[in-house]
């Protein structure tokens, strides 16, 4: 039976995997190489789609890995890349892990990873950080930006092809606290923080501009982002439940962007604190879909 199964043609595969969705992909992926090759071009389909809602990637201290969609299916996966590191930014189906010193690009669908130049710093708290394409453009641009308590903030930008990370001086933001999301347009680089500040980090000036913002505003001399930020998506939506996470799990967000019919949509970084008075569980997890 396996021979038999192994050996359906091409054509017949493919008018399977199109009618699959991306949890039924993945594990169709897996059964033997004639229907990996059929799955992975259906996976690049997928990744390119402007349509698809977030997959959320949940992960611990081990390289066991769970991929759920919005309505709770799940995959299961072994991703050792992801063993002890934390996702500090999505976008297009890419995640870019930290791991203490080391950083790279991997996507868990493919399971491509590229490495990039050791980030300058072993330890990354308050912190938010985006990219602006894909790894695999020549356009890619990565940006971190970290607050210390000690020395205050510091943004850190690789170019594709640099061989080390270039720091980039900033003035003093005030009121500036926790950083909360990132996102890269129109040559400039946001970082936003949890309550209402904005800095802007401009690409081809290399200058930092720090601003508020500002809730239902109508005025023509105030400038509008083209975005829109959802907070506590992942609690909003009760994902703890859809997930069969229990009330004594913790659980730390990494956002992403969605590509909306009229504006983009700024899924921010979350922490989901435990309900319970001592957590059994700590989680880590990414949210993505292409832009």
């Amino acid at each position: 039976m396996t021979g038999l199964w192994s050996g359906l043609p091409a054509e017949l595969l493919s008018l399977i995997v199109d009618r699959l969705g991306l949890i039924e992909l993945l594990s169709f992926h897996g059964v033997c190489k004639a229907w990996r090759a059929a799955a992975s071009t259906a996976l690049s389909k997928i990744e390119a789609s402007a349509n698809r809602k977030p997959w959320f990637l949940i992960y611990g201290e081990n390289s066991q890995c769970h991929l759920y969609d919005e309505s709770g299916r799940r995959y299961t996966t072994s991703i050792p890349e992801l063993d002890g590191a934390t996702c500090i930014a999505s976008h297009q189906g890419w995640i870019l892990v930290f791991q203490g010193g080391p950083m790279f690009f991997y996507c868990p669908f493919s399971h491509a990873k590229i490495d990039i130049p050791t980030f300058p710093l072993s330890v990354l708290s308050n912190h938010a950080a985006a990219f602006s394409s894909p790894p695999t453009t020549l356009e890619c641009i990565v940006a971190v930006m970290h607050r210390d308590i000690m020395s205050g903030f510091s943004l850190y930008v690789l170019q594709r092809g640099a061989n080390a990370w270039a720091k980039c001086e900033l003035i003093q933001f005030y009121n500036v606290r926790e950083l909360g999301s990132a996102i890269y347009g129109n040559q400039n680089f946001y970082f936003f923080d949890k309550i209402n500040k904005l800095i802007t980090f401009s690409v081809k000036d290399k200058t930092c501009v720090q601003h508020t913002l500002l809730k239902n505003e109508n005025s023509t001399t105030i400038k509008h982002l083209p975005y829109v930020r959802s907070k506590s998506h992942f609690v909003r939506r009760n994902m703890k439940k859809k997930l069969g996470l229990g009330e004594d799990v913790s659980i730390s967000i990494c956002g992403t962007v969605v590509q909306n019919d009229s504006t983009d949509i700024i899924i921010c970084n979350e922490e989901v604190e435990s309900a319970e008075e001592f957590e059994s569980c700590y989680l880590k997890g990414g949210i993505s879909a292409p832009t």
